[in-house]
């Protein structure tokens, strides 16, 4: 007789118990894992082709000339291509990131300016959960590192060495057929280095490629 007492508070205790560890697990934050991606995921791929206008300036990269009008080299006003490569994935439906390469060329009469970088490219879709057309406007930015020549009219080259890169942009991809994204973009360059400066904005067609969902 002396054990019903106990066994019943042994019962109500494992039930209270039993009722706060499923309350816990209803109401447990998982750390997003379980969050299931609606617009991008996966591996990511991006292509890139558009039309430049800017300016670039710079001396060859040589010590004694540097700083000497008579070796400066300036493109004007000119106009040209950029293009861009790069290949990396989607952390959420907001958030791309990845690595690529970059080419651009601008010319003004016979002065051309032309240039490769490497760079890293990381992409956000700030207002996704508005839902429409929020879900494909993004904000981007490009980082790198590359070089850069100012050629032609018959004067020594000039030679901005290891420049860095910066890019910052928007984009928008209203058009979607299987896994591809298609849309414009517009992107402001900046490259620099001891030797040049080139400042420069593109208009741009977008290609990419989302392998999920």
């Amino acid at each position: 007789m002396n054990r019903l007492p106990l066994l019943c508070a042994l019962l109500g205790f494992s039930s209270i118990t039993g009722l706060a560890h499923a309350e816990s697990s209803d109401t447990a934050w998982d750390g997003g894992y379980n969050q299931v991606a609606k617009r991008r995921s996966g591996f990511v791929v991006g292509l890139t082709l558009g039309l430049a206008g800017g300016e670039a300036s710079g001396y060859p990269n040589e010590l004694a000339k540097l700083g000497d009008p008579a070796y400066k080299r300036n493109t004007g006003g000119a106009f040209g291509g950029v293009n861009r490569l790069w290949f990396g994935g989607a952390l959420t439906d907001y958030l791309v990131f990845g690595l690529g390469f970059l080419g651009t060329g601008m010319k003004h009469n016979e002065t051309s300016a032309a240039g490769s970088a490497f760079i890293f490219h990381v992409e956000a879709y700030p207002l996704f959960y508005r839902g429409g057309v929020f879900r494909d406007l993004s904000l981007f930015g490009d980082f790198g590192a590359g070089g850069m020549k100012i050629t032609g009219n018959n004067r020594p080259d000039a030679d901005g060495g290891l420049m860095s890169v910066l890019g910052f942009g928007a984009g928008y991809e209203p058009l979607r057929f299987w896994k591809f994204t298609f849309g414009p973009a517009v992107e402001y360059w900046h490259w620099w280095s001891q030797t040049m400066t080139m400042n420069s904005v593109g208009v741009e067609a977008r290609l990419t490629f989302v392998g999920g969902p």
